[in-house]
């Protein structure tokens, strides 16, 4: 059975966690973590044990939106207009793929890894997203050829361009979906 976190060392991670989401967001998922930790008016050594990568700092910062999206997703299965259900989904995916810089593309590595703490949580997240796919489909509001794998690309490209251009994240997904409807 693990020890209870010290009150000081929780206070410690609580801070670090949110002066790193605040530093991600404003600099991206490269920002210093040295930076971060000074910010936070701690040894980089205390950040290191607390998380001792990049990657599980990034992690413990979107597990709870990871869940959150899978949970919605589920919510959403249940709609009566699937197209619907899907766009809410990916914008919702976009605003969180969106939140950092480059946070897509290290979310989508480490979740990649299998045996990585994010990987379970990314994987239940999908299949759930690919449910409100498939019913998208089969109302034909999406195009039946169209695989989860390249929506979530899609969605994940949507969230990266938001933040090269002054283009709303939810309009770019929006045309996304418009682009995955079926061909008439």
């Amino acid at each position: 059975m693990p020890r209870a976190m010290r009150a000081d060392a929780r206070h410690n991670r609580e801070r670090l966690l949110k002066i790193a989401d605040a530093t991600f967001r404003r600099e991206g998922v490269n920002a210093s973590l040295a930076e971060i930790a000074r910010t936070c008016g701690i040894a980089i050594g205390t950040l290191y044990r607390h998380f001792p990568t990049r990657d599980a700092l990034l992690q413990a910062l979107i597990h709870d939106q990871v869940t959150s999206l899978r949970e919605n997703a589920e919510r959403l299965a249940d709609s009566d207009t699937p197209r619907e259900a899907l766009i809410e989904w990916l914008q919702e995916f976009g605003r969180c793929a969106s939140a950092y810089q480059g946070l897509a593309e290290s979310i989508l590595a480490a979740a990649a890894a299998e045996g990585s703490d994010l990987n379970a949580d990314v994987e239940s997240m999908r299949a759930a997203a690919a449910v409100l796919l498939t019913k998208a489909q089969k109302a034909t509001a999406i195009r039946p050829d169209v695989r989860p794998a390249e929506v979530f690309a899609l969605a994940c490209g949507a969230g990266t361009a938001s933040h090269y251009a002054t283009a709303d994240p939810d309009r770019l997904l929006r045309l996304v979906v418009e682009g995955l409807a079926p061909r008439e």
